[in-house]
């Protein structure tokens, strides 16, 4: 799990999970239009379709999560709107993508009168391949986690070698701690009036750098030691006013500092006697070994079963469209094949409740999906040409004007 990829100078983070998305998405319009050319259809159309779903489509994905999960994450939210915007640490369902990134290229392709099969075959290796690339970012980042497959009667021996261990404060570490098939040492785990899982130490802060975790409220301090002694000298003084102004400026900051990173839950933690020297309190270097000691369970990379499984699809599908005979059926074939390998998957995945008809929504929502696919194929060779009327082929405006 490595759920930021590189810090840049000023501080700005990158994530890891938004750069293959980024990589994902860049790549996959490439290819797109690449094929646009050797299939004679205009590359300019793929690129808008392209951005089209790309807004579409995260706002498909996202409303789709905030509906999934809206009572576990975000009805007892103060702050309901910012926490469905903030889309930083994920916290976005692919079918849900899929669905509005379709919407909005059948609006656009009846608004601008071109062919919608010819385009949706164009696009749809793509978007497997798009997905391919996204789901590494899943892995690194700890969601779509898988269940736990163990050796019966092994002290937790992994069922299979390629099962992958995440370490402490990941998703999957917390649902195993939740459904208490872990434990954790006592310090870890804090009191409090939040959820269960915001009692435990936060990782980030744990990993934070001493400087980053400790700064503000050094500073404050500093200011304090500065203020007392021109007030001891002169309370009257400008520079003993300056340096009030500046130390409650700075508390504020290390007050805000020290919410935002729940760094008051580490402060707790750090009440408990010392294993090591139990006359005083425990250090946070000791709290760093004991949160290094822990992990998951060996569970399944669901993450990257999908990503290979996508890749798969991506090139079948990519090798389909240079030898179909019917316009639309590569993106019919796709929406066959890719909800019969996510309900499989999901049944190996354990971030998702069982709670339509006994199955999870992306299962029903598959299940749907594949029912469509099927009745379009039907409907493409019983009620359509082979070849869409609206699928012209593009000539490049160079070669319009030569040929003129």
């Amino acid at each position: 799990m490595h759920p930021e990829l590189f810090t840049l100078p000023g501080g700005l983070t990158i994530k890891t999970y938004g750069f293959c998305m980024t990589v994902g998405f860049l790549s996959a319009v490439w290819l797109a239009m690449k094929r646009s050319e050797r299939l004679k259809a205009d590359p300019e159309t793929v690129l808008n379709l392209a951005f089209l779903s790309l807004i579409f489509g995260v706002g498909g994905a996202r409303v789709f999560f905030v509906v999934h999960y809206w009572k576990e994450q975000f009805a007892q939210r103060p702050d309901k709107l910012m926490a469905i915007l903030d889309v930083r640490q994920g916290g976005l369902e692919f079918l849900g993508g899929v669905l509005g990134a379709v919407a909005a290229v059948l609006v656009y392709a009846t608004i601008k009168k071109f062919s919608t099969r010819l385009y949706l075959d164009i696009l749809a290796p793509s978007l497997m391949w798009g997905l391919a690339i996204g789901r590494v970012g899943c892995f690194f980042n700890g969601c779509c986690f898988g269940a736990p497959c163990v050796l019966p009667d092994s002290n937790n021996q992994p069922r299979y070698a390629w099962a992958v261990e995440f370490p402490y404060g990941s998703p999957p570490h917390l649902r195993q701690w939740e459904n208490r098939q872990v434990t954790l040492p006592a310090e870890l785990v804090t009191t409090g009036k939040q959820r269960v899982y915001a009692n435990l130490v936060p990782a980030s802060v744990l990993a934070m750098p001493v400087e980053k975790r400790y700064g503000p409220q050094w500073e404050m301090e500093r200011l304090w030691k500065l203020y007392s002694k021109a007030k001891e000298a002169d309370p009257d003084s400008q520079r003993a006013e300056d340096l009030k102004k500046a130390f409650s400026a700075s508390r504020e900051s290390a007050q805000k500092h020290q919410t935002k990173t729940h760094l008051n839950l580490l402060i707790a933690a750090r009440t408990h006697p010392s294993r090591k020297v139990p006359t005083r309190m425990t250090s946070d270097s000791e709290l760093e070994e004991l949160a290094a000691a822990c992990h998951t369970l060996p569970i399944h990379p669901t993450q990257l079963y999908s990503s290979i499984n996508a890749l798969v699809l991506s090139l079948f599908l990519s090798a389909f469209l240079y030898v179909r005979r019917r316009h639309g059926t590569v993106f019919f074939m796709m929406i066959i094949l890719y909800p019969v390998s996510r309900f499989l998957v999901e049944m190996i995945r354990c971030d998702n409740p069982h709670d339509v008809a006994g199955m999870t929504v992306s299962q029903f929502v598959s299940i749907m999906l594949m029912v469509i696919g099927i009745i379009g194929i039907v409907a493409l060779y019983r009620f359509c040409p082979e070849r869409s009327p609206r699928a012209v082929a593009y000539v490049p405006p160079q070669e319009e004007e030569n040929s003129g």
